[in-house]
């Protein structure tokens, strides 16, 4: 645009030639920075222009106009207009330090660092210099240096909240929580309706454990302001942190209403939601969220990630290939995507995107951990490949400095037995353990559990009632984790959750305890983790010859390595369906992740094989319609038409339970078997054909079944596969017998014996305590 200039009559007197050619460059510059500060970048830059044009060459003018060509969208320009304006005064620190700022909008951080240390050097008291300094050093991963920049900071602009929260950020990543925690304090003072301050000075509260003096600040606080919302954020993620979620969710709704509009409220809230087991709220939340947000590559991450909980795969597979079509390959990215591909049952795809998480960053435990999870299902793996890339994980894990512990080495003694694990609960973890540790001898174990908060849950009810102590595990560190169960005196510790979804095994890493053994949850082979001494099994999970495989020591269990407590309210027996429907059913009800080409393309065999028979197939992943119809379309790829398939969504427990009433035999899925789904189909009568392998996750049912006094069948090859699946199908009074007894059957046998269990789990694991205290004692522990 133009500035036209006033007419003549209305300049002063005195204003004559060059005066009125100033007076005009004067007025340009003036509206160009107005327009600037607009973001109306290509009317600053004519208006600027013409300043120019009318001889406005002031220092500041000549800079908006660098700032106006970036904003009008020529950065490349305004980056040469700033190094020329900052060659010609090499003394001004302005020029240096915009264009450090357009460096870093641009990504350059190193030129962008040399720029805005060329504006320190000439201002060494510039707050705005050392604030932009210390926040991108922090970027580049040098949190000391930025210190010590804002502390000079705030010492020269102790004003300046942004000063104070950016040195909490830099106290929190250099581990000085409780410096942190006065830093975002201060900036709180200064400005006590920030939420972002007041949730920073919250979680770093909670970090050095001041959880419970702040919770009292923040309560009496918000007495006095009960409309803050500042207040009532930070309130309910603390109370969250604290495990008291449903409290903590009631008070961020509260914010919610109280500013709708505000993203950090929101985002809090869907995480309170996602934590308490209402992940379906929490993606409404986060939808809105990133209504609000639409560039936010993190919010729409997050919500991908919640899809994955609700079982809402192939959306979540969308958002995230966009998000990597538009930012990049990033670890996050990557690694919730390979969950959410390998889910959909494209095991091929997902450990494609693990390797590429492992190739973009080696040194990241998350994408090693994708690789090794996406890996169990892969048709190709291998006992070696498994134990590699969790190897991987193992050697990238965070480890603390080594710490002596001071545990006595009396093999006779009481032991302090810890139970690890955040499924202490209803949970393949509860199901397949409780019993085991409720029939150990009280005398020889104390069993510390460390948990999830207490519910009414019927098995978290069983486990403390067998337990000495409980003591509630939630938001700390790992390395926080770990000293907790050094201070607890902890002999031995048993880890329950594995590489899964808010597993603890990364605590196992710091060496906390001096005999570590893992336990069921996500135990699909060995954790490839130096510090873990033991890993439970039998000799169906690990033949003879298997040891290689791990980098744990086989601690075997003479019978089978879980004890199944099986519900109490599962339905009776029903007689064989065949008998009544004419034709033989098969059925799988493991999720669609165990589902491979290779697994349908044997299947497809045993249709064959068994003219008339249908196959029932059960997970929440059919709940999607795309899901559904990519499985029908792969069975017709092997001649299998869609009236032989029934593919059900998932459904509550019980339910489950009672649709085995329909099937007449299980085929097992490979090379990830069936873990807890064997033990519930055998106990509803109904047999399982199994194929295992090298890895641990593939014997699993060949465990079950062989501890249940079934190991005729467990087959060894595909074709046997096929032919022990058509052979049951062509004896259906055989089958109808072994269906009326097998639970009788198996309640008799050591699948189901609590007693004999626990016996021989008491006796491994003073094996593994006996070895400890036989070893030559270290000055230190591994870490």
């Amino acid at each position: 645009m133009t500035v036209e200039p006033p007419p003549a009559r209305l300049l002063p007197a005195a204003l004559a030639g060059s005066d009125i050619a100033a007076w005009r460059g004067a007025e340009h510059a003036h509206l160009g920075m107005a327009l600037l500060g607009e973001g109306r970048g290509g009317e600053a830059l004519v208006a600027l222009r013409g300043a120019v044009a009318f001889g406005d060459l002031r220092p500041a003018t000549l800079l908006n106009l660098a700032l106006a060509e970036e904003q009008a969208g020529d950065p490349e320009l305004a980056r040469a207009s700033m190094r020329a304006l900052g060659d010609r005064l090499p003394d001004w620190d302005e020029p240096p330090l915009r264009l450090g700022e357009s460096l870093r909008r641009a990504g350059d951080l190193a030129a962008a660092e040399a720029a805005y240390e060329r504006a320190v050097e000439l201002n060494p008291q510039r707050p705005e210099a050392l604030l932009s300094l210390a926040a991108l050093l922090m970027l580049r991963h040098q949190a000391p240096r930025a210190q010590m920049l804002l502390l000079r900071c705030c010492a020269r602009a102790p004003d300046r909240a942004d000063a104070w929260d950016a040195l909490g950020l830099a106290l929190m990543l250099t581990g000085d929580i409780p410096a942190a925690e006065s830093a975002f304090g201060e900036a709180q003072r200064l400005l006590p309706d920030n939420i972002d301050i007041a949730v920073r000075r919250a979680e770093a509260a909670a970090l050095a454990g001041n959880a419970a003096a702040e919770l009292a600040r923040l309560d009496l606080a918000a007495a006095d302001d009960p409309a803050n919302v500042a207040l009532l954020t930070a309130r309910g993620v603390l109370l969250g942190r604290q495990g008291q979620r449903d409290e903590a969710v009631d008070v961020l709704e509260a914010a919610v209403a109280l500013a709708p509009d505000a993203l950090v409220p929101i985002v809090a809230l869907s995480n309170a939601l996602t934590t308490s087991s209402r992940a379906r709220m929490a993606v409404d939340v986060l939808r809105r969220a990133v209504a609000l947000a639409p560039d936010d590559s993190n919010l729409r991450n997050n919500l991908a990630a919640t899809l994955v909980r609700v079982h809402r795969y192939d959306e979540a597979r969308a958002i995230l290939e966009v998000l990597i079509d538009e930012h990049g390959p990033q670890l996050n990215f990557l690694c919730n995507l390979t969950n959410a591909l390998v889910s959909l049952g494209l095991q091929e795809q997902g450990v494609a995107r693990a390797r590429q998480a492992v190739a973009l960053m080696p040194q990241a435990h998350l994408a090693w951990r994708a690789l090794g999870n996406a890996l169990s299902y892969h048709p190709d793996v291998t006992g070696q490949s498994l134990l590699a890339a969790y190897r991987g994980v193992g050697r990238t894990m965070p480890r603390t400095t080594p710490v002596a512990l001071a545990n006595t080495r009396d093999p006779a003694r009481r032991l302090r037995l810890g139970l690890l694990s955040p499924t202490l609960k209803t949970h393949p973890v509860g199901w397949l353990t409780v019993a085991g540790f409720e029939t150990l001898d009280p005398d020889a174990f104390e069993i510390i559990c460390l948990g999830p908060p207490e519910s009414t849950d019927p098995i978290q009810r069983r486990f403390r009632a067998a337990a000495a102590e409980w003591h509630v595990v939630d938001t700390e560190t790992p390395a926080a984790l770990a000293q907790r169960i050094r201070d607890l005196g902890i002999d031995i510790l048993v880890e329950l959750s594995g590489y899964g979804d808010r597993g603890l095994i990364a605590a196992c890493a710091h060496r906390p305890a001096p005999v570590q053994v893992k336990w069921v949850g996500m135990q699909n082979h060995s954790t490839g983790l130096a510090e873990m001494d033991w890993i439970i099994t039998d000799r169906w999970e690990t033949p003879a010859g298997f040891e290689r495989h791990y980098s744990e020591r086989l601690l075997h269990l003479p019978d089978g390595y879980v004890c199944y407590s099986p519900p109490p309210y599962a339905p009776d027996l029903v007689a064989l369906p065949a008998l009544r429907r004419g034709h033989v059913t098969f059925g799988c009800f493991n999720n669609t992740a165990k589902i491979t080409p290779v697994v349908i393309a044997a299947w497809a065999r045993v249709l064959r094989a068994v003219p008339g028979a249908r196959l029932v197939l059960k997970a929440h992943q059919f709940a999607e319609p795309a899901t559904a119809a990519r499985f029908c379309a792969a069975f017709a790829d092997h001649g299998i038409d869609a009236a032989r398939l029934e593919l059900r969504a998932g459904s509550p427990h019980r339910a489950l339970l009672a649709e085995y009433g329909d099937i007449d035999v299980v085929l097992d899925p490979f090379p990830y078997s069936g873990g807890l789904t064997t033990c519930e189909a055998l106990w509803m009568g109904v047999p399982t054909v199994t194929l295992p392998g090298e890895t641990f996750a593939s014997r699993h049912s060949a465990s079950h079944m062989s501890n249940a006094g079934l190991a005729d069948w467990v087959v060894a090859d595909l074709d046997a596969y096929v032919a022990r699946a058509a052979a049951a199908a062509g004896d259906l009074a055989a089958l109808a017998a072994l269906r009326a007894g097998l639970r009788a059957r198996l309640r008799a046998s050591p699948l189901c014996d609590a007693p004999r269990f626990g016996r021989n789990l008491g006796a491994a694991l003073r094996r593994a305590w006996h070895d400890w205290c036989a070893a030559e004692p270290a000055t230190t522990t591994p870490g």
